[in-house]
Parts: structure tokens; C-alpha cells; sequence
């Protein structure tokens, strides 16, 4: 199926949940888009609280997520771009941009399901906030920082 079909029916099936509840249902029309092993990491990522969105007073939002091995950034909804959101994580830029063997890492599936769920509070964010979050995932190698 091509990409730009299954991204449909997948946003359909994320579109589907309602902010009270995840039902058997919504799991099912998952299962139909995404690999199941996909589905639960993405749910135990939700359940442990690891999705953090921050708002700028501008209305700039962005999604951090607390991974097993690293924190990444999530970006949703860009309107340039041939997909419509991005992971810092090494999945995202292999099986998804590289691969193409997924539409999406699992990082991205559990900010488009908490979104949905409104499971995590929106944290307001500076532009010094953000500066600070990309600094934590992007460090600058010891060599560079002593030079800077």
C-alpha cells in the first residue's frame, strides 16, 4: 500500500480515539496500520508519562519524549515538509526516512495518541526552555564546547 494511503488510514485510525477512553476498538483499527510490537511501545511510553508538550507564548509546540536510552523531539503538524511531523530518534531517520519500511517511530505514535487522549499537560515553554531542551538532546561534542 503506498505511503501517503496508510498515513490516511492511519491518522483515521488516531483521529478515532477519544479523549476519555482508548477502547478494543481503537487497538483493532491500530493493529490494521501499525506492528503490534510498534502499538505497545508506543502505549507503554503514554502509560509511564513520557510524553511532555510544551507551548511557547507563541503557540509554537513541541513534544519531548522520555525514551528508554534518550529523550527526543517530536515535531507534529508541519505544513512544509513531505511528512507531517519528525523524531530526533534513530529509528525515525532509518525505518521511516531512510528504510521506508514504517511511517512513523514509535515516538511519534505515542505524542499523536496522548495528544488524543489529553493525557499530558501542556507545559509552558521559553525560548530559552527550548534552547535548553534541543542542548540536552544535541550536546556539543567536549572539543567544540572548551573552543566556543
Amino acid at each position: 500500500m503506498p505511503f501517503d494511503d496508510l498515513l490516511l488510514f492511519a491518522n483515521a485510525a488516531i483521529d478515532e480515539i477519544k479523549s476519555d477512553s482508548f477502547t478494543q476498538e481503537n487497538l483493532a483499527k491500530l493493529n490494521a496500520v501499525f506492528p503490534p510490537t510498534l502499538i505497545i511501545a508506543a502505549l507503554d511510553i503514554i502509560d509511564r508519562g513520557n510524553v511532555i508538550p510544551y507551548e511557547t507564548p507563541w503557540g509554537h509546540k513541541e513534544y519531548e519524549i522520555l525514551g528508554s536510552t534518550a529523550r527526543y523531539s517530536v515535531l507534529l503538524d508541519i505544513k512544509s515538509a513531505p511528512l507531517p511531523y519528525s523524531c530526533t530518534c534513530p529509528a525515525f531517520i532509518y525505518s521511516v526516512l531512510m528504510a521506508e519500511t514504517h511511517i512513523m517511530c514509535k515516538h511519534i505514535l505515542a505524542t499523536l495518541i496522548s495528544r488524543r487522549l489529553k493525557r499530558s499537560p501542556t507545559r509552558p515553554a521559553s525560548a530559552n526552555d527550548l534552547a535548553a531542551l534541543y542542548t540536552r538532546q544535541f550536546p556539543l561534542p567536549e572539543n567544540r564546547a572548551a573552543r566556543g
